[in-house]
């Protein structure tokens, strides 16, 4: 409800004036600073006034050709009695009529969030941590669209981020609003003067505006399609919980062993980025590196981390023994021959005592042993576990079943996800219900105000128009339906 007017009498005279802004800027239109007013009043031959959207119809002569002619991109302005009513952006023109001398010409104007700049253009958020009030979300997204403190009517959010690192990425601004206050029951709105608010969607609210019997001219309800009979809402829980898979293989490792080195240590990770988590890790040997000639090491596996563990081969410790063989070959090679003292064969002790160390080095050197190996076990991560929380109308017969299931991972518990779903399904079942008002005209009426008959009927208000013709009655025609 805009409290900045006051309710029109019956039959009352309204002073319209339509007003074409070429260069102002919304934020001009919001503080109503802009100085480039062109009246086009006496042009209108017929003007009606929605929430979110303006038709005139336009008559001229001469007086609108060339630069002096509206067009898509510029401001139009209506003002009821010398004050700011709405503004919009001219969105097209149309029906463009030469007749008798006279020109004709339909524009429609819309609110400045129908724009593909507010719906269409996806976006992405800064990250923010646990505890961020949603609202600090919700502002950072308008100021990304542009608009300034004097732009921005949100309320403070009662609500906070419950996951670390909370970011909304690959969607419309308009979207974003939608998904942060959709858990307190509220949805975005921009108000007639341009300023992004929001309204409640709670059916059960108190009343913001009470109605006379002389101030309704009629009423009038129709039912479009069936209601809507259950809403289920789905969100992340804020707890993490620990999820395994099946036991499976973590990491390959090829690794060669021998007398060259003591011990053969290799690292491995359960995963390319390092970020797998696994327990139960244990060691598969796909080939040994003791399967040739001589075991030349000891085999062993151990988990470091969460996230990996070591393979580590140790040399037997005889190999290390191989340098003395080898200063032995040197010492082997000086030993003298035997000569028999009365002629005959020599015996080349030396040669013998060298060839033998010669041949045990050769087979150790032979039993180098390449492994390869696997480790397996069972890998777990710690997700939000995704809940779903549903609201539904037991009396409905289930041959009218008819569910809604929304998505919104800004619902902080079971308590919040209940009462989401179930102040859903009040307003959507009833808004299939339609209902028509036409009253004594009254400006303070807004998208999402709650209105009362006098019979006690409560009527919640999805749109309204009036007719600002030259002479057209003071009247409001308002939609919604019976809550």
């Amino acid at each position: 409800m805009d409290d900045a007017w006051t309710p029109y009498a019956k039959d009352a005279l309204r002073s319209v004036a339509v007003i074409h802004h070429p260069t102002a800027t919304p934020y001009e239109m919001v503080t109503e600073s802009a100085d480039d007013a062109v009246d086009l009043s006496p042009f209108v031959a017929q003007a009606r006034q929605g929430a979110s959207e303006v038709s005139l119809n336009l008559t001229w002569h001469q007086e609108l050709y060339g630069a002096a002619q509206p067009k898509p991109g510029e401001i139009i302005e209506i003002r009821l009695d010398g004050r700011l009513l709405w503004w919009g952006v001219i969105d097209s023109l149309n029906s463009y009529r030469l007749q008798a001398g006279a020109r004709t010409l339909t524009l429609t104007a819309r609110s400045r969030d129908a724009s593909p700049f507010w719906r269409e253009v996806r976006r992405v958020t800064d990250i923010y941590p646990t505890a961020t009030p949603l609202s600090l979300i919700a502002r950072d997204i308008a100021a990304a669209l542009g608009l300034t403190d004097e732009e921005i009517r949100l309320p403070v959010s009662s609500s906070y981020t419950v996951h670390s690192n909370t970011q909304m990425a690959d969607l419309p601004a308009w979207t974003m609003l939608e998904q942060l206050y959709g858990p307190e029951g509220r949805a975005p709105m921009v108000d007639a003067r341009g300023r992004l608010k929001t309204i409640s969607r709670d059916c059960s609210r108190a009343t913001d505006i009470a109605l006379t019997e002389d101030r309704i001219e009629s009423v009038t309800t129709s039912r479009s399609r069936s209601p809507i009979t259950a809403v289920r809402v789905k969100w992340l829980d804020s707890k993490l919980t620990r999820v395994e898979q099946q036991d499976q293989s973590l990491a390959q490792a090829t690794i060669t062993a021998g007398f060259f080195q003591r011990e053969q240590k290799q690292e491995i990770s359960f995963s390319d980025d390092f970020s797998q988590r696994a327990d139960n890790t244990y060691l598969v040997i796909k080939q040994s590196a003791n399967s040739g000639l001589l075991p030349v090491c000891e085999e062993e596996y151990s988990q470091t981390t969460q996230t990996g563990g070591r393979i580590v081969l140790s040399t037997a410790r005889w190999v290390p023994g191989l340098i003395g063989v080898f200063l032995s070959l040197k010492a082997a090679a000086a030993l003298p021959d035997i000569a028999p003292p009365f002629g005959g064969p020599t015996a080349p002790t030396g040669k013998i005592v060298y060839g033998g160390l010669e041949l045990a080095v050769l087979l150790v050197m032979a039993s180098i042993g390449t492994g390869i190996y696997e480790v397996n076990g069972t890998p777990y991560d710690f997700v939000h576990g995704r809940n779903t929380t549903e609201a539904y109308n037991s009396a409905a017969p289930a041959w009218q079943s008819n569910d809604v299931e929304i998505e919104n991972d800004f619902v902080p518990n079971e308590q919040a996800a209940q009462a989401y779903a179930v102040r859903e399904l009040i307003y959507q079942a009833r808004s299939e219900s339609r209902t028509g008002l036409v009253l004594v005209d009254d400006p303070r009426i807004e998208r999402g105000d709650l209105l009362e008959l006098p019979d006690g009927t409560r009527f919640y208000v999805t749109d309204y128009s009036r007719d600002l013709s030259r002479g057209a009655a003071a009247l409001l025609s308002v939609d919604g339906f019976q809550v």
